[in-house]
């Protein structure tokens, strides 16, 4: 797991680990990963190679005065974030499961 982050939005990227296969599914649907920081849902992408990815924008436009350390480091952060934080045991459909939400690291009901 992972950030990318390009001069327009900032997104968490999840790829297979080595030696792992996912099983082949649609570009464009939806699933939600349950993290430490909660349920997150993400979008199934493919790499020119075949390779599948699930992808969550974080952000997206990003704010155009931000400089570059600054993004750098919102990405790094964003990423342990959605890695660190204690699960809540609400059911996925509690669960505030917005951008606003995981940055703030609240899940609300």
């Amino acid at each position: 797991m992972g950030t990318i982050l390009t001069p327009w939005m900032l997104e968490l990227i999840v790829l297979p680990g080595p030696s792992q296969e996912w099983p082949r599914r649609k570009i464009g649907e939806r699933i939600a990963l349950a993290l430490p920081c909660g349920q997150v849902k993400f979008v199934v992408g493919e790499l020119a190679n075949g390779a599948q990815y699930l992808a969550c924008s974080l952000m997206s436009p990003l704010d155009r005065h931000l400089q570059g350390e600054q993004a750098v480091e919102l990405a790094e952060n964003s990423a342990k974030m959605a890695l660190s934080l204690p699960v809540q045991t609400q059911s996925v459909t509690e669960v505030d499961l917005s951008r606003r939400s995981l940055f703030r690291g609240q899940l609300r009901s």
